[in-house]
């Protein structure tokens, strides 16, 4: 085996379901008989540690309820619940679950997550988002802000909670028996805050965990959430359909922890992959279109026509698409994200169908086939610098998170590019980000 010393991040996209395919309950390997499964997603945790995960990332979307009858609703039970059944049940494996900040308390989330830090022993991460969707406000009774009220408060709010994470010195626990002193309480300080948004006077009574404190990862893309992320974050979350797409947002994600005051290696680009690993391309496209119906079909027909800037209809679905058409798109700074994926795949002479079946227009680049194509993707992406790891979205977590375990990553370990066994007891060791404890005092 080849020893390369940077290897890429793995981490599972959780949807509190049963794959990240909103379908993926009606797959035959499956037998559903309770919603929501606590022992399964406790399964699915344990199945993504032993393939050596270094993190879950559980989403949030609370209250949203499908359109779709066949479709299961994602996160019904809260993240922070979630992440603590996980973390209980496994060992080194960490969870990065996400908390609005628009219809939060800092304190309650310092005390929440502080808590967790602890009783896991430095393996939680907080996924620090504002919330953007208006319907999900009105659940909690906020009126959703403007873009730029809601990155005030955000940094506000953010800040808040380091600074209570800190509040306990880093010696202050002493449990000395012979003196009779179990804290030296005049090295906890209260936080004093008072900003445009946000007024706290208060102290977090809580020691420091292994790790320091909760890592913050942030999920996103926009220049906000890149200059966010590039001065808080250890880990940014992507949706990036290219390889030189992906090497645009890790740099500019880099050069924004540059811009902050940090070193941009603290900082990991996580890029998102749907795999789908069978025995071959044709059965795994075969498998992946069980969960797509005329419905979604139609919309996706009309979308790649749009992207394309051609008129496309059901008589095209059967045949492929002209090579001569395809050759007069032109890509430009206009163009689709996803334009460059859709004619890779049309360029390979596949079926309008089959093209639509490889979800050349998802949220997240897929691969369909053997073992190999997924671990070729991850290479190529990881040693172009498109992305430092990650976050993978199986179809089904029973059958496509086994598969990835069993036969992707031996394939990843044997060329040098993930690791053996975790490296620490940590989630920041695993990360290979710096410790911290409180607001870093690098940032300008």
């Amino acid at each position: 085996m080849t020893e390369n010393k940077k290897q890429m991040l793995l981490g599972l996209g959780f949807t509190g379901t049963y794959g990240a395919n909103t379908k993926a309950w009606t797959s035959e390997e499956l037998n559903v008989t309770t919603y929501p499964d606590m022992n399964a997603d406790i399964r699915y945790a344990q199945l993504a540690e032993k393939g050596k995960f270094q993190f879950i990332f559980i989403g949030d979307f609370p209250g949203a309820i499908p359109n779709d009858n066949r479709e299961v609703p994602a996160m019904t039970l809260e993240p922070i619940m979630t992440a603590t059944a996980i973390l209980q049940q496994t060992k080194h494996i960490g969870v990065a679950s996400t908390v609005h900040t628009q219809w939060n308390n800092p304190f309650t989330l310092a005390r929440q997550f502080k808590g967790i830090d602890l009783m896991s022993n430095g393996r939680i991460a907080w996924n620090a988002v504002t919330g953007s969707n208006p319907k999900i406000a009105e659940n909690f009774g906020v009126k959703l802000m403007d873009s730029k009220s809601r990155y005030e408060n955000h940094y506000e709010f953010v800040e808040t909670v380091q600074h209570l994470w800190a509040t306990w010195g880093e010696d202050a626990l002493k449990a000395d028996k012979e003196s009779g002193v179990f804290a030296d309480y005049s090295q906890v300080k209260p936080v004093h805050i008072s900003g445009k948004h946000i007024n706290i006077n208060g102290s977090l009574p809580m020691p420091s965990s292994p790790q320091g404190q909760p890592i913050i990862f942030h999920s996103g893309g926009s220049p906000n959430g890149i200059a966010f992320a590039g001065r808080y974050a250890s880990a940014m979350i992507g949706e990036v359909w290219t390889i030189e797409q992906g090497i645009a947002t890790r740099n500019a994600l880099r050069q924004a922890a540059i811009d902050a005051g940090r070193n941009p290696d603290e900082i990991k680009f996580i890029a998102g992959l749907m795999p789908v690993v069978a025995n071959s391309k044709r059965e795994a496209i075969d498998r992946h279109a069980k969960f797509m119906d005329e419905k979604l079909i139609q919309q996706r027909l009309h979308y790649i026509g749009m992207v394309l800037g051609m008129r496309l209809t059901f008589e095209d679905l059967d045949k492929p698409i002209a090579p001569e058409l395809l050759d007069r798109v032109e890509i430009d700074s206009y163009s689709d994200p996803c334009l460059e994926n859709v004619l890779k795949v049309a360029h390979e002479g596949w079926t309008l169908r089959d093209i639509i079946y490889q979800s050349v227009i998802d949220f997240h680049p897929a691969t369909l086939g053997d073992a190999k194509e997924t671990a070729d993707h991850l290479t190529s992406w990881f040693e172009a610098g498109a992305a430092d790891g990650f976050w993978l979205l199986p179809d089904v977590y029973e059958t496509d998170l086994k598969r990835f375990v069993e036969e992707v990553v031996p394939i990843l370990q044997e060329r040098g590019v993930f690791h053996l066994d975790y490296e620490g007891e940590t989630l920041r060791e695993n990360l290979n980000v710096p410790y911290q404890y409180g607001v870093d005092e690098r940032l300008s």
